[in-house]
């Protein structure tokens, strides 16, 4: 998705929620993204001092990833993700564009887009690959909260989010102030 808005629009700034508990990789390959992309990578912390996964899931996910994307979302009128619909869950049937209750626009633009058409993408345009996909893990996340894929397991299934849920909340509870 990076790459693809970078050659439309040029120079591009890129929110990274780090939350603490990333993998080592996730953080090395952000930086390497972001200098093979050459893209100004803004790095969103939490508050300190919030709760973990141990104590409380969805609390960790609020404090860690929904309040600081909603911090850096502040001012603008919409932001852009790269959700496909066939990772599953709440993202099957998602559009391409969607509104909040106060007007904050969220795009989708590889809403109908399959795996394989990205996986081709990304080998064709040598962009770098996450080195844990190779390891046998399909969504990254939290290391806490991600573990490897089981044989016949769909992309996301490794991630474990609170009471069976299948998204951290970023794409159901955030609210930006505008």
């Amino acid at each position: 998705m990076l790459h693809l808005a970078r050659r439309l629009a040029g120079r591009l700034r890129c929110v990274f929620l780090d939350t603490g508990f990333h993998f080592a990789e996730t953080l090395q390959y952000a930086q390497d993204v972001a200098a093979f992309l050459d893209i100004e990578l803004i790095l969103q912390e939490p508050e300190p001092f919030g709760p973990t996964w141990r104590e409380d899931r969805e609390a960790c996910c609020d404090h860690r990833k929904v309040a600081p994307l909603a911090k850096a979302l502040e001012g603008y009128d919409a932001w852009v993700n790269a959700r496909r619909g066939d990772q599953g869950g709440l993202r099957v049937g998602m559009p391409l564009i969607e509104r909040d209750e106060a007007g904050f626009v969220k795009v989708n633009p590889l809403a109908h887009t399959p795996r394989a058409w990205v996986d081709d993408y990304m080998t064709t345009h040598r962009i770098p690959i996450h080195p844990l996909l190779s390891q046998g893990y399909g969504s990254i996340g939290c290391e806490p909260c991600t573990r490897k894929l089981k044989a016949g397991e769909g992309e996301r299934d490794g991630r474990l989010f609170a009471g069976g849920k299948t998204e951290c909340g970023i794409h159901t509870r955030l609210q930006v102030k505008r």
